[in-house]
C-alpha cells in the first residue's frame, strides 16, 4: 500500500538520483588541500633554487672581499657587493646584500624574497631566503715568503740580487721601506703586499708592483709549541764532523759544525741545537729526510757556507709535521745565513720568527726543492745572490704544515645558514 501520493514519490526518487552530483562536490573540496600541498612543493622547490644561487653570489663576494686588494674596509665592502650583484640572477626576485668587516673577517649577509606561484592563494605572496658567507682577510692575500718584521725593511733585495718566486710575497712592515728594491735587482712573484709601503731604485725590476696599505698577516706559527726536550741533557757537546759521518737525533750543545768538505747523513728525527751555531763548511755535503731543527739559546743560528750542497726534508707527520728550521722566539743571534746552491733541496717551513734570512753567495737557493715557506722576522738578499721559491705543494711527499696551508692556498669560506 502506498502511503505518499505519487508527486512526493517523484521527488524521493529524484533526490536519490542528485546524490552524484553531492560525491563531485565532496570530491572537489577533498583535492583542494591536495592541490594547495603540490603548489606548496612547487614553491618550495623554487625556493631551495632561489637560495642556492643567492648563496653562490655571496661566497663570490666574500671571497673576493677577502682576497682583493683594496685602500680601505669600505672600498673592501663596495667591491664585494658590487660582485654579489654581478654574480647573482634575480629571476627568483630580489635581493638584498649586506656587506660587514671586522677582525680581519668580512661577512656577506644576503636576504631574499621569492614570490609564490601557488601559496598565494593561502596569503603567502612570498618566501624569504637568507644566506650568510664568511671569510678571513687575513688569509685573503696568499703568500709563501711573509716577513714579520713590523717596521723598516721587511725584505730586501740588494744589489745585483734577484727573489724568484711563483707565489705570493707579503711583508708586515708598516714603513715606507717594507720592501726595499735596490740596484739593479730583479724581483718576481704572483703578487706582493705590504702593510707600509716600499721603496724601488730606478734600474730595480719588480714585476707586479707591490700592493700597499695591505692589512698585516698574522703569524701562521705564532702557536707552534717549543719541542718537549729543548732544554734537556746534552747528547753531545761541541759536535764536530770532518770527513763523512751520520748523526741522530738529540740535544747537541754547543752547536753542529760540518767541516769543509765533509758529508753528512743526517738520521731522521728532531735536532735540538743548542748555544751554538749550525754551521756548514765550504763545499760541505749535508743530507736529512724528515729531519726537524730546532735553534735555541746563545748564538744559536745556521750558517752555511758558500758552494755547500743542502738536501733537507721536513717531517711528514707529527707535531712538525712541514717544518724544517725553527729558532727559537727568543734568539739572540738573528742572523741565519744560507750559502749554498742551485741544487740545494730546502723542502718544508723555515721559520725563523726573531732571526734574518740571509742569502749570501754567488749562486742560487731553493730552486730544486718541490717547495719552501719562508716564515721570518726580515729577509735580505745579498748581490748576486738568487732565492728561488717553488710552490709544488701537492705533489710533494712533504706535507704543508696545517698553520701554514691557509697562508699560503688562500682563505676558505665558511658557510652558515
Amino acid at each position: 500500500m502506498n502511503l505518499l501520493p505519487n508527486s512526493s514519490c517523484n521527488r524521493l526518487r529524484a533526490f536519490r538520483s542528485a546524490q552524484g552530483g553531492n560525491v563531485s562536490i565532496i570530491f572537489g573540496l577533498a583535492m583542494i588541500p591536495a592541490v594547495a600541498l603540490l603548489g606548496a612543493a612547487v614553491d618550495y622547490t623554487r625556493a631551495n633554487s632561489a637560495k642556492a644561487r643567492l648563496q653562490s653570489a655571496a661566497d663570490s663576494a666574500a671571497l673576493l672581499g677577502a682576497a682583493g686588494s683594496f685602500s680601505s674596509d669600505s672600498g673592501r665592502s663596495n667591491g664585494a657587493l658590487n660582485a654579489f650583484l654581478a654574480n647573482y640572477q634575480g629571476s627568483y626576485g630580489d635581493a638584498t646584500p649586506t656587506a660587514t668587516i671586522a677582525n680581519n673577517i668580512i661577512t656577506i649577509s644576503a636576504t631574499g624574497n621569492m614570490p609564490t606561484a601557488f601559496m598565494g592563494i593561502a596569503g603567502f605572496k612570498t618566501i624569504p631566503v637568507n644566506v650568510t658567507a664568511v671569510a678571513g682577510i687575513g688569509g685573503g692575500s696568499t703568500a709563501c715568503l711573509l716577513a714579520l718584521q713590523s717596521t723598516n725593511d721587511g725584505i730586501f733585495v740588494h744589489g745585483s740580487a734577484s727573489l724568484k718566486a711563483n707565489c705570493g710575497l707579503y711583508a708586515n712592515s708598516t714603513g715606507n721601506n717594507a720592501i726595499d728594491f735596490d740596484g739593479d735587482s730583479v724581483t718576481t712573484a704572483t703578487s706582493m703586499c705590504v702593510v707600509g709601503n716600499y721603496t724601488a731604485d730606478p734600474a730595480a725590476k719588480v714585476n707586479p708592483r707591490p700592493t700597499t696599505r695591505c692589512p698585516a698577516m698574522a703569524d701562521p706559527l705564532a702557536t707552534l709549541p717549543v719541542p718537549g726536550n729543548a732544554a734537556a741533557s746534552c747528547t753531545y757537546n761541541g759536535y764536530e764532523l770532518d770527513g763523512t759521518g751520520t748523526l741522530n737525533p738529540g740535544v747537541y750543545c754547543g752547536g753542529i759544525e760540518i767541516g769543509s768538505g765533509a758529508k753528512a747523513t743526517f738520521n731522521p728525527g728532531t735536532y735540538i741545537i743548542r748555544d751554538g751555531r749550525f754551521k756548514i763548511g765550504s763545499s760541505a755535503q749535508v743530507t736529512g729526510q724528515n729531519v726537524f731543527f730546532y735553534l735555541t739559546g746563545t748564538d744559536a743560528n745556521l750558517d752555511q757556507g758558500s758552494s755547500s750542497h743542502m738536501n733537507f726534508t721536513a717531517p711528514d707527520s707529527g707535531t712538525y709535521k712541514g717544518i724544517l728550521f725553527f729558532q727559537s722566539r727568543t734568539a739572540n743571534t738573528s742572523e741565519n745565513r744560507f750559502g749554498g746552491s742551485s741544487t740545494d733541496v730546502i723542502q718544508g717551513t723555515v721559520y725563523f720568527p726573531n732571526g734574518t734570512a740571509e742569502i749570501n753567495c754567488n749562486g742560487s737557493v731553493g730552486a730544486s726543492a718541490d717547495y719552501t715557506v719562508w716564515v721570518v722576522k726580515r729577509l735580505q738578499i745579498d748581490s748576486n745572490a738568487n732565492l728561488v721559491v717553488t710552490s709544488n705543494y701537492a705533489a710533494s711527499a712533504t706535507p704543508l704544515p696545517d698553520a701554514v696551508a691557509a697562508m699560503v692556498l688562500g682563505p676558505k669560506v665558511v658557510l652558515t645558514q
